[in-house]
């Protein structure tokens, strides 16, 4: 009887994550704790964690491309950006402890919030952005995705961020739009992941069920409660986030 306990309570995990991650990002600061109490090595929780997402991935992308909402210009150097990034983040989480930058990046989601209240239509409505903005907003995304690789929490908001100072998107577009860089992005983490040894597949697919079902619900959740609601949703993601990074 116990061996099913732990795959159901880990799917449970996955409806909850799934939703969370695809309305407002950060969803891991849920998971990777509540798998490490549950017995789950961190770096094992955290290969877990990549491998459930693309379950999310697959959930909001049906919703968001069925609504129109990925702005597909960004798509293919995002995705290249993500991919490579996100071989170079897996590498350096088999390498060293992640906790260790943790509060830098807890810092920099704090310290950021002013910007996106301070502008009234950030988020909002989309805004034309100079191409100057938008090669910083590229390196700044291929940064924030070699994080993404190897820990990935606080990822979403930072992302959100980039794409909607730097590129004018809404959170609901910088969502939509992010969804394929992220899924390239996770399967060549958990390709490495995997090849580690560090992904219990039992527990992976029922975590990957549980992420899609809450991806798909989440998403359209998103697209219900329109842009304004989303970003007060947002802020209040990168509040906990960024205190829950700091002190917890």
């Amino acid at each position: 009887m116990l061996e099913f306990i732990l795959p159901l309570g880990i799917f449970l995990l996955g409806l909850l994550t799934g939703f969370v991650d695809s309305t407002a990002g950060s969803g891991g600061l849920i998971l990777i704790p509540m798998l490490i109490f549950m017995g789950v090595p961190p770096q094992a929780a955290i290969a877990l964690d990549r491998f459930g997402t693309l379950g999310m991935e697959v959930g909001a992308f049906i919703t968001f491309h069925k609504a129109k909402k990925i702005v597909w210009e960004f798509v293919p150097l995002f995705s290249l950006l993500a991919l490579v990034g996100g071989i170079i983040g897996a590498n350096i989480l088999v390498s060293i402890d992640p906790a260790s930058i943790q509060k830098i990046i807890g810092v920099i989601l704090l310290l950021s919030l002013p910007l996106i209240l301070l502008h009234k239509n950030a988020g909002v409505k989309r805004v034309a952005t100079s191409v100057t903005r938008k090669v910083i907003g590229y390196f700044m995304y291929f940064v924030i995705m070699i994080y993404n690789g190897f820990f990935g929490t606080g990822a979403g908001p930072l992302t959100t961020y980039n794409q909607t100072l730097l590129f004018g998107l809404t959170i609901i577009e910088s969502n939509a739009t992010a969804i394929i860089p992220w899924f390239l992005l996770s399967v060549s983490s958990v390709i490495i992941f995997s090849q580690h040894n560090l992904i219990n597949y039992t527990n992976a697919i029922s975590l990957v069920i549980g992420m899609l079902l809450g991806g798909y619900v989440g998403a359209h959740t998103l697209l219900k409660i329109g842009d304004v609601w989303v970003k007060r949703l947002f802020i209040g993601v990168v509040l906990i986030s960024g205190i829950k990074l700091l002190f917890f």
